[in-house]
């Protein structure tokens, strides 16, 4: 039987920052081997495939991080036990995941299956690239997918877009003593971030989401102390909801900021599973709570949005990229528990069976 805990210490104990996820999907790997299963490693990413005909369910959680900080207090590639929690980069985002699923994994592929389940372990989740959305033509087409980050064991069927936007505003240098020769692209780039500032939206907040965000993230301009900057750069992240999705809330960026927009990057939209789905039912079922929450980042569910999803795992979401991370090691160990006795609710309700 593979021991959550002890497959989450092996993994933390992996460097797996972005691009480097080829000897996690390794230990990914070996241990559904040593399962008597079959997964197979596709570039930096490894998948297995259990049972047979009926509905097919997906379960997806990614194997990068992102780089530690300089305010890790503690090595982040130590795993260490301290509190009933474990410590280390990624432990709860989202090795936490990872090792609960293949738990559950293989635990049901002993017992049998009424169905065919499917195990992802992904790379590129924080950074986009070669995961989920790359290896998922390789495996049986699922028809709903549970995403694994850290929720605190709580559904969330919700999660905003993204929008990044890098914008330009261009002035006219000149000396600092004659600032009237010049026009001066800092203040330029302040009267956009003031406008994005004061943008405000219409109608009741989203019942998970809230309203939309709308954040400037970055700024840099001038040249020089003594010169009237010609050219200020500011980039602005921006989260829809279902609400108010991209297609509202990209014209509303454009017509507010006069400066040059650069780039706009708006492919990942808003996903939501209606709370009727019998996913979520079976989620809510397995959890032992009684409403779905909304994730507060973006994750792989972009990437399985044409079927039913939710996002659930282990880990306290406030943990996620902080210095230090840690997860709660009952939630590790009752995570496996949740993904099996949730795929077994939903395969009753989708009538699979032999």
């Amino acid at each position: 039987m593979i021991d959550p805990v002890a497959l989450l210490r092996d993994l933390v104990a992996i460097p797996s920052v972005s691009g480097n996820e080829a000897a996690a999907a390794a230990r990914a790997a070996e241990a559904l081997r040593g399962e008597g299963l079959s997964p197979v490693v596709s570039g930096r990413n490894v998948w297995c495939a259990a049972g047979s005909g009926g509905p097919v369910l997906l379960l997806n959680a990614h194997l990068d991080t992102v780089p530690p900080t300089e305010r890790w207090t503690r090595d982040p590639f130590a795993p260490s036990v301290e509190g009933g929690r474990l410590h280390g980069l990624g432990a709860g985002d989202d090795k936490a995941s990872v090792a609960a699923m293949a738990a559950a994994f293989a635990r049901m592929a002993r017992e049998g299956i009424p169905g065919r389940l499917v195990a992802a372990f992904t790379c590129d989740e924080e950074t986009g690239g070669q995961g989920l959305e790359v290896c998922r033509g390789e495996f049986p087409a699922p028809d709903a997918a549970v995403v694994g980050e850290p929720t605190g064991l709580r559904v969330a069927t919700a999660q905003r877009g993204l929008v990044r936007i890098e914008a330009v505003a261009e002035g006219r240098a000149a000396h600092a003593a004659r600032p009237h020769q010049g026009v001066n692209a800092i203040l330029l780039a302040l009267e956009d971030v003031e406008r994005l500032r004061s943008l405000r939206f219409d109608g009741p907040p989203h019942p998970l989401l809230g309203h939309p965000t709308v954040t400037v993230t970055t700024i840099r301009g001038g040249a020089a102390r003594n010169v009237v900057p010609a050219e200020c750069v500011f980039t602005v992240d921006a989260r829809p909801t279902p609400d108010h999705g991209n297609d509202v809330l990209v014209p509303r960026l454009r017509g507010l900021i006069r400066s040059r927009i650069a780039t706009l990057r708006d492919r990942m939209t808003p996903v939501e599973t209606p709370r009727s789905d019998p996913l979520v039912a079976a989620a809510l079922a397995a959890t032992g709570t009684a409403d779905p929450v909304g994730f507060g980042g973006v994750s792989d569910l972009f990437h399985v949005r044409d079927v039913p999803g939710i996002v659930l795992g282990p880990g306290d979401p406030e943990q996620s990229h902080q210095a230090d991370e840690s997860v709660p090691l009952d939630q590790v160990l009752r995570a496996a528990e949740v993904y099996r006795d949730l795929a077994l609710r939903w395969f009753a309700a989708k009538g699979g069976g032999p």
